[in-house]
């Protein structure tokens, strides 16, 4: 009887017969049956549709969109080029581009100078052969156009960005071929002048020369330069009215710079125009200029 009456029969008894308790629920969860899996939510209801993308997928971000190659047709209604300062000006682009990877602006170099040539008549295909290969040569590079056109820029495999400017993709429409006409044409106009025109550079020297000897003291100005490869500077007496190309040739003979080399100059982060005078490109007496020094 004392063992029966000891008996707890309470809702948290051990003992079968008790009143049910929370605390005494299946820990683990009860086994699956067949044809559930561990993914699948216990009640249908529980599942919850999943979210539909807003952003269409556009393939991987270090994909660009490639178009074929086309030419730019352009003219230039704030300058009149020629196609002195055309050459020049291309030549100091590639010469100065030290971003992202130098062999992809060597191939976009080479491709352009395809382009630049004009069509024969011998292939009489209006430029098409020009433009394939140029085509090729970009394909080979894993260089990308996303518009087609190289004025608005390309790509290269590792998604840097090549930028160029107008005037270097292609010649503009309204191009002078050269401005030496318009200087023998204001000399033609003089009947003396057909007279001396046998002597040649001499006759030109000559009166170069004899225009120096009375030039005014006053026009003669020092232009600082510093070098890129030393560091050093130099300092050259030049009239005001001397081209940055004559004044390139003084600093080449003062530093005895070899042939295999030449000088470009730049003020204030631009690359000056050589057939200009240093006043008109915004120099000032007294400032420092910089002297570039490039293998030809």
């Amino acid at each position: 009887m004392g063992c029966c009456l000891s008996r707890s029969a309470g809702p948290n008894s051990p003992y079968p017969g008790g009143a049910p308790n929370a605390s005494a629920r299946h820990i683990n969860p009860p086994p699956l049956t067949l044809g559930e899996s561990l993914t699948s939510p216990p009640n249908a209801e529980s599942q919850v549709p999943p979210r539909r993308r807003r952003r269409q997928d556009r393939g991987p971000l270090d994909e660009h969109i490639n178009k074929p190659l086309r030419r730019h047709v352009w003219a230039s209604v704030d300058r009149q080029w020629t196609r002195e300062e055309l050459d020049t000006e291309r030549a100091d682009f590639f010469d100065t581009r030290v971003t992202a990877r130098p062999e992809i602006w060597q191939t976009l170099h080479s491709v352009l100078q395809v382009l630049w040539e004009p069509p024969t008549q011998e292939t009489g295909d209006d430029g098409q052969t020009a433009l394939q290969t140029a085509q090729t040569m970009l394909t080979a590079a894993e260089i990308s156009l996303p518009t087609g056109n190289l004025v608005n820029g390309v790509y290269d495999s590792f998604g840097n960005y090549y930028s160029l400017p107008e005037w270097a993709v292609s010649d503009p429409q309204n191009l002078v071929e050269s401005d030496h006409g318009k200087d023998e044409g204001a000399c033609g106009d003089d009947g003396s002048n057909d007279e001396t025109q046998g002597d040649g550079d001499d006759g030109e020297m000559g009166k170069e020369e004899k225009g120096k000897d009375v030039a005014d003291a006053r026009e003669m100005i020092q232009v600082r330069a510093r070098l890129s490869e030393t560091g050093q500077d130099i300092t050259v007496s030049v009239s005001r009215t001397d081209l940055v190309r004559a004044i390139i040739k003084k600093m080449a003979a003062e530093t005895k710079l070899p042939s295999s080399r030449k000088i470009r100059l730049a003020y204030m982060g631009k690359m000056l125009k050589e057939n200009s005078t240093l006043e008109s490109q915004g120099w000032q007496d007294g400032h420092v200029v910089n002297a570039l020094i490039f293998s030809r």
